[in-house]
């Protein structure tokens, strides 16, 4: 009887480390960002691993409306993330996002 209580408390306890592992985290190095003219941003990862996108902020004129972020589309290293806002609205960036 004492062998199946110590086969679920030891599966219990395997099962709770297990459960609380953090995962490992993985980015993307070499990165460089820029714009193509006035609107589209990019950014690009020569190496490292895990996904990216480029990043905006965008800064409404009317204080009551507020800022947000906006984002390119998410890739691997050696892709590069582009973006064009649809808006004319002025932003900061670009900036780098992981996914």
């Amino acid at each position: 009887m004492r062998k199946p209580a110590a086969l679920a408390a030891t599966a219990l306890l395997v099962a709770t480390i297990v459960g609380t592992a953090s995962p490992a985290h993985a980015y993307p190095t070499d990165c460089t960002t820029g714009r193509d003219g006035t609107k589209t941003v990019w950014v690009h990862c020569a190496g490292g691993t895990g996904q990216y996108a480029v990043s905006i902020y965008v800064i409404h004129p009317n204080p009551t409306v507020g800022s947000w972020p906006e984002y390119g589309p998410c890739v691997y290293p050696g892709q590069r993330s582009e973006y064009t806002p649809y808006h004319n609205i002025p932003f900061l960036g670009p900036g780098i996002a992981y996914c």
